[in-house]
């Protein structure tokens, strides 16, 4: 008698023990999960439109003026030397010109790597800046407006093919194809003009220091 008793007790406590955690699931009912929300933009529009870029390019277009103008120079000097090693009647001073026009067509090309070394790492430094700005201003856009997510909308590209490039066009089109990442992204998630407001308000109150100067 005494062990139906103790298994009555057991029972009775296990169902109240299931009741109870009935009853706390009922009473704390699981929150619905908050869907993703997700910003996208058209990245080549973005740089069209940034004043950063802009000034980076008038900077980087001066250089190459100045490059061009001395490399310019630089080779009417040499046709002016050849025309006089021509002209010379003393086969010593004729040899001696020679020598320095093939002396200064090697400096001239040395000059020419190092300029275009300079040229290429100032395109360098600027798209890591706009890079680098475009993540900066991407992540207060998302926070300020409760954005999970930014992507780039690559899906609003047409697929171009060119008889130039030395490859099949049926290959042309399938790396393009492969290289997609958003098929359809909505008109509605679109953030581009927002994102370049901010950063074209962000560059106009930059240092002077930070980057190409402003004109």
């Amino acid at each position: 008698m005494k062990n139906s008793n103790a298994q009555t007790v057991v029972i009775a406590s296990l169902i109240a023990f299931g009741l109870g955690s009935f009853a706390w699931g009922v009473s704390r009912p699981v929150a619905p999960a908050q869907a993703t929300r997700i910003g996208s933009i058209d990245l080549g529009r973005v740089l069209d439109k940034l004043q950063e870029k802009a000034d980076w390019e008038v900077q980087l277009t001066a250089l190459q003026n100045q490059m061009r103008d001395e490399a310019d120079s630089r080779k009417k000097k040499l046709e002016a030397e050849v025309q006089q090693a021509s002209a010379a009647t003393d086969g010593a001073e004729q040899q001696r010109i020679a020598e320095q026009v093939v002396l200064e067509q090697l400096q001239l090309e040395q000059w020419a790597t190092l300029k275009g070394a300079e040229l290429d790492r100032e395109n360098s430094l600027m798209w890591q800046s706009i890079y680098r700005n475009l993540r900066e201003e991407s992540a207060k856009l998302a926070e300020s407006e409760g954005y999970d997510y930014i992507i780039v909308n690559d899906g609003i590209n047409n697929i171009v093919t060119s008889r130039e490039v030395k490859a099949p066009l049926a290959q042309q089109v399938l790396e393009q194809i492969g290289r997609r990442q958003i098929i359809f992204a909505s008109p509605s998630t679109d953030v581009s003009d927002k994102l370049i407001v901010k950063m074209n308000n962000t560059h106009a109150t930059a240092p002077a220091s930070v980057g190409p100067a402003k004109k």
